[in-house]
């Protein structure tokens, strides 16, 4: 009765439409980072930033969509279920799931999922919980992993197609949403169930492929976070075929992050390099000399030689009777 109620009552009314004005905004200062870091040369920290800007994007046009379907949904007038089909809807979720419950003090309806194996990787039991309050909204329901297997590198992630616990409907969407808008309640939890049963390899937030690792910003492998190493400037991870050893400090290092001596051509750090003042070139503490490379010291010297002679001569005495 009461899931009935709200859905007679809301019936007509159009919700608030939430733009992403967050999204849209964190995308633009990852633009921005990107272009100040491929200006500076640091090619390992523009991947990894170019890595977040996708899925930023993917956020926001996520909730675009959202707003969209919103309007969409606002639109066309459907048939409404009766209150004694949403009770043999009910009645049928208890034949179908694990386990379902009703709370009405959170006027949520719920079900159990069995255990989610995907590919041999085993994602534990989901609970799909449905807000009856919110059934016209695009946030009426929630995907929560009981026994929690999140991705490596996104711990957001419990299922390749869910984050957040908000569920990736992908083509199942109109039908969900069909579902939802005239309450047919035993068709939207199948729905669901059906989506979180299956893997969409190429529209997955985190691939099975790498689910249990991340990859190295160099060469984008999947590698284990055990056996991952941290660029000690920008922050990305490396497998041990891309890291680099800095010559001074013997810190890792991605490829973009480390620089040649300009005169003996080994890989240094920033701070193991300094500026000659006079040539403007980069040099290792091994290749300069009271702060000037070996060839700018070199040249001062003669310089300053021959400036002494010079005044030498000078000061010489005149020989008598010359």
């Amino acid at each position: 009765m009461l899931l009935h109620e709200q859905l007679v009552g809301s019936r007509g009314q159009l919700q608030p439409i939430s733009l992403p004005d967050y999204s849209w905004n964190h995308v633009q200062q990852l633009r921005r980072q990107i272009a100040l870091a491929c200006q500076r040369g640091w090619h390992g920290a523009a991947k990894q930033l170019s890595e977040d800007l996708v899925q930023v994007i993917q956020n926001c046009r996520r909730d675009l969509d959202n707003a969209l379907y919103a309007l969409q949904d606002f639109l066309p007038e459907r048939p409404l279920s009766s209150a004694s089909n949403i009770y043999r809807d009910i009645l049928a979720l208890e034949d179908e799931f694990e386990q379902v419950d009703i709370e009405l003090g959170k006027h949520e309806l719920s079900v159990t999922t069995d255990r989610i194996v995907l590919e041999h990787l085993d994602l534990g039991e989901f609970q799909i919980r449905l807000d009856w309050h919110r059934l016209d909204s695009p946030s009426a329901y929630r995907i929560v992993a009981l026994d929690p297997h999140p991705a490596a590198k996104n711990e957001g992630v419990t299922h390749p197609h869910v984050q957040d616990e908000r569920l990736c409907e992908g083509e199942g969407r109109p039908a969900i949403r069909a579902a939802l808008a005239e309450c047919r309640v035993f068709d939207f939890f199948l729905l669901v169930s059906q989506i979180l049963h299956t893997y969409a390899r190429g529209s997955a937030y985190v691939e099975l492929d790498d689910w249990s690792g991340a990859n190295c910003s160099d060469c984008g492998a999947t590698i284990d976070h055990d056996d991952s190493y941290c660029c000690q400037r920008c922050g990305s991870e490396l497998c041990d075929d891309c890291r680099q050893l800095c010559t001074g400090c013997e810190e890792s290092y991605c490829s973009g992050c480390l620089s040649q001596c300009a005169a003996c051509g080994h890989e240094y750090c920033s701070s193991c390099l300094a500026t000659c003042p006079v040539c403007c070139k980069r040099f290792c503490e091994d290749c300069r000399e009271e702060g000037l490379c070996q060839p700018c010291h070199e040249k001062q010297r003669n310089e300053e030689h021959k400036h002494d002679s010079s005044e030498d001569a000078r000061n010489e005495p005149v020989a008598a009777g010359a």
